[in-house]
């Protein structure tokens, strides 16, 4: 994603430690959606924004669509607290 930002940053005029600047204020969260067999969007995956070393954007996967379930990835933790009492999933508060 922030590959395909940088792209159309740069057709804009704008460098690319200017565009992450910009992308790590505006966004926290990118929802990725494909179509289903009938058409319908659904989500695929849930990631979220974080800097790297270098202060660059990249995502980090957090939620994954399994076979019937969203599967927690390594990203779930910085969603959650993103989210804060409303990331809880049923299970987490029966514990």
């Amino acid at each position: 994603m922030p590959a395909r930002l940088e792209a159309l940053a740069t057709a804009a005029g704008l460098d690319r430690a200017a565009l992450h600047s910009q992308l790590a204020a505006a966004l926290s969260v990118v929802l990725h959606l494909v179509r289903d067999r009938s058409g319908r969007r659904r989500i695929a995956e849930v990631h979220v924004l974080e800097r790297d070393a270098t202060g660059l954007v990249r995502t980090l996967p957090a939620l994954r669509w399994g076979e019937r379930a969203f599967v927690r990835e390594r990203g779930w933790e910085r969603l959650q607290n993103l989210l804060g009492a409303a990331g809880e999933f049923e299970e987490d508060r029966e514990r």
